[in-house]
C-alpha cells in the first residue's frame, strides 16, 4: 500500500531467490544478529502477495516490539493482522475473522497464531526459531514449530526457520539436508560485529561490577552513549560454585550440573535422580570457600546510582507485562531519557537502539549452571543475542561478559562468534549421552495436593509402561517440588523414536483409567522443553 522498495544486498537477494525458486519446503536461515534477515522475510512476503498468497510470520512474545509491528504496517498496511496475548478476546476474534475471509493476508503473531486460518498460504516464517516460547507447556501442549511442519505437509506452503543461533536440533536437520541450510555471515551495510571481552570475576572485589565494566560504563556516559546491562537470571536453581577454583558441582553420569537442595544439604541430578550429600567443600580442590548466590536487578540499579548517580531503567518480565512497556519505556530509552537499561531476557530480543555501544553481562554463569542438558545451548543463544544489541548504529559496540568460568569453551565460542565450533561439540555430547536429536523424550508429571501415596501412584505408572527399549528415570521430585500447593514428581522416558512411540501407545491405553483417581493429576509432555 505505502511500502517502499527494499534494496537487498547480494547475499540477501541470493537467499530470497533460492527460497522462491528451489523446489524445497523447509529452509533454515542462519544469519548473524543485524544481518538483515527481516528484509529477506519482507521481500518474500511481497513476492507471495503478488501471487495472491498469504504469509504467517511468528515471533517470540518478547520480540513482538512496536518496531516490528510498525514496520509491518508500513510495508503491508491494512493487509496485516496482529495476534498477541495482550489483546482482548474480542480483538482476537475480529482479527481471526478478517484472516479467515481473506481480508488480511499477512499474519504477524506469537505462538498461538500458528493456527490462524490464512487462505492460500505461501509461507510460514518462524523468526528466532530457537526460542523456548514456541512450545506451550500448559494444556493443550503443542510446539508451534511442529504444527508448522504439519501445515506445510497439508497445505503445501514453504517453511522458513530463522535465527542467529539455531537450536541444535534444527541445525542438525540443516546439516542432514532435511532443511535447506542458508547462511548470512555479515551484518547489513557491513556494520562491525561487537568486540567481546571475557572478564574473570574470581579476583574482583564486587560480585556485580568488574573494574573493566565500571571503566567502560564511565567512558560511555562521558561520550553520551547508552549502555545495556543484562542480568542472566534464567532458572530458579541454586547451584554450588567454588570461589577458589571456579568449579561447579556436576553429576558424574550426565554432564549436567547438580541442583543444590539447601534444606537437605543434598546435590542432586534431575535426570538420573542420583543424589549425594554436600560436604560443604569443593569436590575438585577441597576449598570451603563456596558460594550459592542470586543477583537482583534492584541491587544492580542501586549500585549504579551510588557510583555514577545516573538514571537507569529496569526492564524485567513484570515490567514488560504492562502495556506501557512497549511505548513509554522503550521510547524514553530510545530518546535518551535514560543512559542505562538493566534487564533480564526481555532485552535480549528484537530491540534496536542505535546509540547503545556497550553491553555488560553481569552474571553469565546463571544459565550455564542450570541442571538441564540444554544449558550450554541456552547460554550460547542468550548471550549471543544480548551481545547483538551492541553497535547496531554507526558506532562500534563492545560487550563485557563477567564469569567465574572464563576457561569454559562456551564463552570462547561466543567471543569468536563461532556457532559451528559450538554446535560440533554440543552435538557430540548429545550423541554420547543420547539426548535429542538422537532420542525422543517424554516427561510425565504426576502431582497431588498431599504427598501421601504420590510416589506409589507414580511407581504404578512406571510399572505399566516399562519396556526393554527405553530408559525410564524416576519418579523423582521436580526441582521446585511444591507449586501452587501441589507436590510434583517427574518420570522421564528416553529412547529412540519407535520405542518411545510404543510407550506412548501403552500410556494412552492407561490414561483414562489413571484419570479416574481424582487425587492425582497426570500430565504427559512429549518433546519437553524443560525436564525439571
Amino acid at each position: 500500500e505505502n511500502s517502499e522498495v527494499i534494496s537487498l544486498n547480494d547475499e540477501q537477494e541470493t537467499i530470497k531467490n533460492i527460497i522462491l525458486e528451489e523446489n524445497r519446503k523447509y529452509f533454515l536461515l542462519k544469519g548473524v544478529t543485524g544481518s538483515g534477515k527481516t528484509e529477506v522475510y519482507i521481500s518474500l512476503i511481497k513476492e507471495g502477495l503478488k501471487d495472491g498468497k498469504g504469509t504467517l510470520f511468528l515471533v517470540p512474545e518478547i520480540a513482538l516490539t512496536p518496531q516490528i509491528v510498525a514496520r509491518f504496517f508500513k510495508e503491508f498496511g491494512s493487509a496485516v493482522a496482529v495476534l498477541h496475548s495482550r489483546m482482548t478476546p474480542d480483538e482476537i476474534i475480529e482479527q481471526w475473522r478478517q484472516v479467515s475471509i481473506g481480508e488480511k493476508k499477512v499474519v504477524l503473531g506469537v505462538r498461538s497464531a500458528i493456527f490462524a486460518p490464512i487462505k492460500n498460504i505461501g509461507f510460514i516464517i518462524i523468526d528466532e526459531e530457537h526460542e523456548n516460547t514456541y512450545k506451550q507447556d500448559s494444556s493443550p501442549m503443542y510446539n508451534a514449530k511442529t504444527v508448522a511442519l504439519k501445515r506445510v505437509e497439508i497445505e503445501g506452503c514453504k517453511l522458513i526457520l530463522g535465527s542467529a543461533t539455531p537450536s541444535i536440533e534444527s541445525y542438525y536437520y540443516g546439516e542432514k539436508n532435511v532443511f535447506k541450510l542458508l547462511e548470512m555471515n555479515k551484518r547489513y551495510n557491513d556494520a562491525q560485529m561487537p568486540e567481546i571481552e571475557i572478564v574473570d570475576m574470581k579476583n574482583e572485589e564486587s560480585q556485580y561490577f568488574s573494574k573493566v565494566l565500571l571503566e567502560k560504563i564511565k567512558d560511555r556516559l562521558l561520550k553520551k552513549e547508552q549502555i545495556i546491562l543484562f542480568l542472566n537470571r534464567k532458572g530458579y536453581s541454586t547451584y554450588i560454585q567454588c570461589n577458589n577454583c571456579g568449579a561447579v558441582e556436576e553429576c558424574e553420569h550426565c554432564s549436567i550440573k547438580y541442583s543444590y537442595y539447601l534444606k537437605d544439604r543434598v546435590l542432586k541430578c534431575n535426570y538420573c535422580g542420583i543424589s549425594k550429600r554436600f560436604t560443604g567443600k569443593c569436590s575438585k580442590c577441597g576449598s570451603e570457600n563456596i558460594s550459592q548466590s542470586g543477583v537482583g536487578v534492584e541491587k544492580i540499579q542501586e549500585g549504579l546510582d551510588n557510583i555514577f548517580g545516573v538514571s537507569s531503567v529496569v526492564v524485567d518480565s513484570e515490567v514488560s507485562k504492562g502495556k506501557d512497556f512497549h511505548t513509554n519505556l522503550y521510547e524514553d530509552f530510545l530518546g535518551g531519557k535514560y543512559s542505562i537499561m538493566i534487564g533480564t531476557q526481555m532485552i535480549a530480543k528484537g530491540l534496536h537502539f542505535p546509540n547503545v555501544t556497550l553491553v555488560g553481562v553481569i552474571n553469565a554463569d546463571a544459565s550455564l549452571n542450570f541442571p538441564d542438558f540444554r544449558s550450554n545451548e541456552r547460554t550460547f543463544q542468550l548471550i549471543t543475542q544480548v551481545a547483538g544489541r551492541a553497535g547496531r548504529g554507526d558506532k562500534n559496540g563492545e560487550v563485557i561478559i563477567q564469569t567465574y568460568q572464563p576457561e569454559n569453551k562456551v564463552y570462547f565460542d561466543i567471543k569468536n562468534g563461532d556457532y559451528l565450533n559450538f554446535y560440533k561439540r554440543e552435538i557430540e555430547d548429545r550423541k554420547i549421552f543420547g539426548y535429542p536429536p538422537f532420542s525422543k523424550i517424554i516427561n510425565i508429571g504426576v502431582s497431588a495436593l498431599k504427598e501421601e501415596g504420590l510416589t506409589q501412584f507414580a511407581k504404578g505408572i512406571v510399572e505399566k509402561i516399562k519396556s526393554e527399549n527405553v530408559e525410564i528415570y524416576g519418579p523423582m521430585k521436580s526441582l521446585v517440588y511444591k507449586v501452587k500447593d501441589r507436590y510434583r514428581l517427574n518420570i522421564v522416558i528416553k529412547g529412540d523414536r519407535v520405542s518411545v512411540e510404543e510407550v506412548k501407545r501403552k500410556l494412552s491405553v492407561h490414561l483414562a483409567e489413571l484419570a479416574k483417581n481424582k487425587r492425582f493429576r497426570v500430565v504427559v509432555d512429549v518433546d519437553p522443553i524443560n525436564l525439571i
